[in-house]
Order: structure tokens, then sequence, then C-alpha cells
């Protein structure tokens, strides 16, 4: 089987519900997930804890449900998402000092790597936001992408000052 199909050379994609311009909202959020899925698995590598590798390992996994969330599925995210990651941000945010001055990111590789998912993450918010301005898009998603980039936020905190 080969690998290209010729179908996008007429600028379109397929997405459920039927084929859009490549440079389509919607295309452009899809694409800022798989973007932050890439650079949490590259983060994954940097990580020696293997509770915080796990713990990314899972929200790789769970970004498949916020493109079906995206594209129309219900119960992908939901308010109890939300609540999975409020729970992890505050039990890596009890595991590191109060936040006292701005951060500079990248003392440490495992740290650095995560402040560049974080970054990711809120790249795909606005892309996700600026959809929502023109389809429906369900709060829990909105509030769960709100939440990954603060909990990469502490992720990279506790990677940098634990150095794991």
């Amino acid at each position: 089987m080969k690998i290209y199909t010729k179908k996008g050379d007429d600028k379109k994609t397929d997405i459920i519900g039927g084929r859009v311009y490549k440079d389509d909202i919607i295309i452009e959020c899809l694409g800022a997930i798989d973007e932050l899925a890439v650079a949490i698995m590259a983060a994954s590598h940097h990580q020696k804890d293997s509770g915080l590798k796990d713990e990314l390992l899972e929200l790789v996994g769970k970004l498949r449900s916020l493109s079906g969330a995206l594209l129309g599925k219900d119960g992908e995210i939901t308010a109890e998402s939300v609540s999975r990651v409020e729970n992890k941000i505050d039990y890596y945010q009890a595991k590191i000092a109060p936040l006292t001055d701005f951060v500079l990111p990248g003392e440490t590789l495992s740290g650095n790597s995560l402040h560049a998912a974080r970054v990711v993450a809120r790249r795909l918010e606005r892309r996700i936001v600026a959809y929502s301005r023109q389809a429906e898009v369900a709060s829990a998603v909105i509030a769960y992408v709100n939440r990954l980039s603060d909990l990469l936020f502490v992720m990279a905190r506790y990677a940098e000052e634990k150095h794991v």
C-alpha cells in the first residue's frame, strides 16, 4: 500500500463529516494536538522519574480523546477529565516550593522539554479558542486544554527543582 493517495492535491483533507481545506481552523486544532503529543512524548524521554514519565504517556493517550471531542464525539472530554488534570496539578504543586518569581525555563533538559510542551499546549489553546468562535466546543474541552498547560508548567518546575 502506498502512503500517498493524491487526494490532498486538491488542497483538502478528510475529517469526520466530510472534506475541508487543509488550512481550516479544525485542521489547525488537530495539527496542534498532534504537535503537542509529539512534544510530550519527546519530554517523556528526558524524565528520570518513572511516575512523571507515566503521567506524560497517559496525557498523550488522552489527546486522542481531545481530537474526538473537537470532532463532535460526546463524552470524550468531560468535567471529570478536567478534575483529573486539576488533581495532578495539585499533586505536583504540593511537591515543589511556592512560586515567588518569574520562571526561566531551561535549567535542566527534563524541565526545558516540559516547558517546550507547555508552549505547544498554549498554542493549541489559542487555536481551539479561535475554532470555538465559529463552532460549538464543549466548555470542558476549553477548560481541559487550559489545565494541560498548567499541568505541564508544574511538571516542568517539579523536574527542574527535583532534578528528576
